[in-house]
Parts: C-alpha cells; structure tokens; sequence
C-alpha cells in the first residue's frame, strides 16, 4: 500500500522523529518512569519552541492551525520512543476540550496553555459511568461541586483540572485548580502519571464554569473522538518499533544452529505481522481525517472502527513480538515489554474493544436512519 501523507505533515513526523533521536532513549524512558514527576523541563521547552503546543489548534483560537492528522504523526513518533512528556495530556487534551467548547472563559485559559503558562488536566471519567463520558456520575448542586474523578492523566504536574458534572440533567465542563481536591495519585501501565480526585463539596463560582448543556456534550463528544484518534497513534507509533525489533532478532537470534528467522512458523508470523501493520497504518490515516468531521456519525463509526480494531491487532503484534522473543520479551531490560504494556493500556484507554464495537453499530444505527 502507498501511504503519501502531504508534504507539511512529513515534515512535522521527520522533525519529531528527529527531535525524540537527540534528546529521548530507552534510558531517558526507564529514568523517567521512575519519576513522580514526568514533565522535564529542558524537554518540555523545546517542544514549545518546535511549536507543538500550538500546533493542534485552530488559527482563529490562537494555534498554528495543525489539523488531526499533523498531531497524529507527532503523537506516533512519542508512542515509538515510548516517551512519557505529558504532550498529549497537558497540552492537547485539555486544549482541544477548551477548543471545543469555544466559550470566552475557555478560550482565555487555551491562550494560557498554548502560551507553556498553564499545566491543565483533564478529568472526565469516573468509575460508576466508565466509558460514558455524556453521563458523568460528578454531581453540581447549585455552586457544591461533589464526587470523584479517576484516571486524570497529568503527568504528575497539573495545576488545574477540567471535569465534567451533572446539574440536573445539564453536563457542565467546569475548571478548577488541583489543590481544590484530594489528590491520590499513581502510575498507569504504560509507566505514565495519574491521579484520582476527590472533590467535597467545593465552591463552584460562575467563571469556573467554561460550558454546558448541549454546547458541552458536543465539546465532550468532539474531544473523546479525537483522543481515540491519537490513541490509535500512539499504537501505531509503538507497533512499528516492535515489528521492526522482532524481525531483526529473528534475523540474528540462533536455536538449533540455525536463525529462528529461517523457521517457517516464524516467517509466518512476520508476515501476518506486516500485513497488519500495514492495515494499521490504513486504519490511522482513515480515523486522521474522519476523526475531526463536522458529521458526528461519521466521526463516531470512524473512531469506534479504528479503536476496535486496533484494540486487537495492535495488542496483537506486541504480544506476537514477546512470543517470538521468549523470555527475555518480559525484562524491564529490553523495550519490547514495554511497549506491550503502552499498547495494552491505549487500547484501554477512552473506550475498550466491547465498549467500540458497541459504539460502531450504534453509530451505524443513527446513520440508517438519517438515510
């Protein structure tokens, strides 16, 4: 398969590429994932000065206008060197969010973060309502804000949180900082920080609230959509560095007197391992342009498609490449167990396989009868 991408986005995959070879190693991954604090700070500056932080957002808010598919390439090129920068979770996540929601108040606080001058979280899953993130079980009662958030991924740094809340039957996105809740925070599977939330009664004033009503599903809706889009990437990215291992260790690696890679079982492996990578990066250019549609039905059955499918053959090539390594695949010495464990926790993360498939038929569902 030819997959050309335009000009400008090769170029920002290059220059990412490029960046992550010079400055992030397998060394910097393992120290990093040791860190209660993820955000370095040399790093961190110069992604800013590569202009990351204002590439995923429209001109008209303050960005350089980067579409899905240029941050995705970005995104790939991190899941590769299994870097841990909070990219993704303080920058895009909470700014596409305020992007969406497209309010003066969150329009302020997106100048903030795109600036480097604010470390905002995401907070929008709770444990009674899973993956449902329309019906948050957080609850506003009049300006008391109670419940509790989980898995806010901020790499151990944020200083403030976006969450989601019911006020009757309104969704509310509200902002408010870190230190207004009880904080428990630990490490996620693929070695990145999080942090549960306890809030209790907190004070809730109006400029607190950035957006509600249906102005907030469609911001909330936009922005699961986008981050299952760079979830895919994020797979993708790490699925190409495992297959590329594996086949040179199957090249080398000797039994019997004789390569591995000479077994027919073997080679039959890697081939299913190619034509799937292969189908992977098809499926991530399709969800990179449909993930940001104005048609939520398209974007929905895009996103849903690409997330379940990647939730099998992307789990699938890392646990092949373990198999293939034996057992030396599952050493905190060799990257390949680690990328296993990045890849397992993205297919994970906003919406498991089941919770897709069922969103896909929905979404096919919707769309019959539109038709």
């Amino acid at each position: 398969m030819d997959f050309k991408l335009p000009e400008n986005t090769t170029m920002i995959a290059d220059t990412a590429r490029r960046y992550l070879k010079d400055n992030y190693s397998f060394d910097s991954y393992i120290a990093q994932l040791n860190e209660s604090n993820h955000l370095e700070a040399n790093r961190w500056q110069a992604m800013n000065d590569l202009g990351w932080f204002g590439l995923p957002f429209a001109e008209s808010v303050g960005g350089y206008g980067g579409s899905l598919l240029d941050v995705c390439a970005i995104v790939q090129e991190l899941g590769a060197a299994l870097c841990l920068d909070p990219f993704v979770d303080l920058i895009v996540s909470p700014g596409k969010l305020l992007e969406f929601a497209n309010t003066p108040t969150s329009l302020a606080l997106l100048d903030r973060i795109i600036a480097g001058e604010a470390r905002v979280a995401c907070g929008l899953y709770d444990r009674h309502a899973g993956y449902h993130v329309l019906n948050p079980s957080l609850r506003l009662n009049g300006e008391r804000l109670s419940g509790q958030k989980h898995v806010v991924s901020d790499g151990g740094v944020a200083d403030a949180v976006l969450v989601s809340a019911m006020s009757g039957d309104e969704l509310v996105i509200v902002a408010l900082p870190f230190d207004a809740c009880d904080v428990e925070r630990y490490r996620l599977l693929d070695g990145s920080r999080a942090a549960s939330l306890t809030l209790d009664d907190v004070l809730i004033t109006d400029e607190m609230v950035l957006c509600r009503g249906d102005a907030a599903k469609q911001a909330v809706s936009a922005w699961f959509d986008y981050l299952c889009a760079l979830d895919c990437a994020r797979m993708y990215g790490a699925c190409r560095e495992v297959y590329q291992a594996t086949l040179e260790y199957a090249r080398t690696r000797k039994q019997f007197g004789r390569t591995i890679g000479s077994f027919q079982v073997i080679q039959h492996y890697l081939v299913d391992a190619f034509i799937d990578l292969q189908q992977l990066e098809s499926m991530l250019l399709m969800v990179s342009v449909k993930g940001e549609s104005a048609n939520v039905c398209e974007r929905g059955r895009a996103t849903a498609a690409a997330k379940a499918y990647y939730a099998n053959r992307a789990v699938g090539i890392t646990q092949q490449g373990i198999q293939i390594h034996g057992g030396v695949g599952v050493t905190e010495e060799l990257n390949i167990g680690h990328y296993f464990r990045l890849v397992t926790h993205a297919s994970l993360s906003h919406g498991d396989r089941e919770h897709h498939m069922s969103r896909f038929i929905q979404a096919g569902e919707k769309q019959n009868e539109v038709v």
